[in-house]
C-alpha cells in the first residue's frame, strides 16, 4: 500500500521536513529489495530455530549464557531490545542498529537472546520540489511529499552479523528515505519524524519517532535540491 500527502514549506540550509505518510496493513509486506535502496553487500547468516521455551520476562539461562525472549510482550521485548548493550562494552552503545548498511546485531555475549527476534523495517521516501525560486527578500520554497517503500519482516540473531535485505533507500538529487525498524503495530502519520533537515551529506543520521515499539530510524538526506 502507498501514502503519501503533500506539504508547501519554506527550505534553507537547515530547512524542516514533515513526515507524512504510513502504512495501514496489519502484517508486514513479503520480503522484496526496495526500489533503487542500496545495495545490501551483507554477511549472511541463518537464524536459529525458535526452540527456546516461552517465558512472561527476560531471564538469563545461566547454562547457555543467553536471554529467553520466548513469550515476551511487545512492550517487554521492545525494552529488552533497546537496553541490549553492544559487544564492544562501550556506553550506551546498542546490540541491534540501524545505519547505512542495514540492521546489524553484535550484541555482548552473555545477553543475546536465545532465538533470533523478529523486527518490521518501514522505508519511506522524501521527495523534494522546488515551488519557488530564492530572492534577495525570501528563501526557495520545496514541496516534499513522503512515500511509502515497503515494510518488510526480519529475523535478527541470535549469531552476530548483519541482516540481508535491510540497507535504507539510497538518496538522489531530490529524493531522501527515512527507515524505522520497529515492533508490534505499524507507525501512525502523526509518529513520524517532523524535523528533517537539508544536509550536506548523503550519511544516514539518527531520529527520532516516539511511538511504542520502536527500537532506531534514520534519515538520509537527498544528494543535491538545486535542480528540483
Amino acid at each position: 500500500m502507498r501514502s503519501a500527502r503533500k506539504l508547501l514549506v519554506p527550505a534553507a540550509a537547515a530547512a524542516a521536513l514533515f513526515a507524512v505518510s504510513g502504512c495501514s496493513d496489519d502484517e508486514p509486506a513479503k520480503d522484496k529489495p526496495a526500489a533503487r535502496s542500496s545495495p545490501s553487500e551483507l554477511a549472511q547468516y541463518t537464524a536459529a530455530p525458535d526452540t527456546a521455551p516461552a517465558t512472561q520476562s527476560p531471564t538469563t539461562d545461566t547454562s547457555t549464557k543467553c536471554v529467553k525472549t520466548a513469550g515476551m510482550n511487545v512492550e517487554q521485548l521492545t525494552e529488552y531490545l533497546k537496553e541490549l548493550p553492544n559487544s564492544s562494552g562501550a556506553h550506551q552503545s546498542q546490540g541491534l542498529t540501524l545505519d547505512s548498511d542495514g540492521l546489524n546485531f553484535t550484541p555482548d555475549p552473555t545477553q543475546r537472546p536465545c532465538k533470533a527476534v523478529k523486527v518490521k523495517l518501514a522505508r519511506y521516501w522524501v521527495d523534494l520540489k522546488q515551488t519557488r525560486e530564492e530572492t534577495a527578500v525570501s528563501p526557495a520554497r520545496f514541496e516534499y511529499e513522503y512515500t511509502l517503500i515497503e515494510v518488510t519482516s526480519h529475523k535478527a540473531g541470535p549469531q552476530n552479523g548483519r541482516v540481508p535485505d535491510s540497507a535504507p533507500a539510497a538518496g538522489s538529487d531530490c529524493q531522501g528515505s527515512v527507515s524505522v525498524v520497529y515492533l508490534g503495530d505499524d507507525i501512525p502519520l502523526r509518529s513520524l519524524p517532523s524535523d528533517l533537515e537539508l544536509t550536506d551529506t548523503t550519511a544516514p543520521v539518527p531520529v527520532e519517532v516516539n511511538e511504542d515499539g520502536v527500537l532506531s530510524a534514520i534519515y538520509v538526506s537527498p544528494v543535491s535540491v538545486v535542480s528540483c
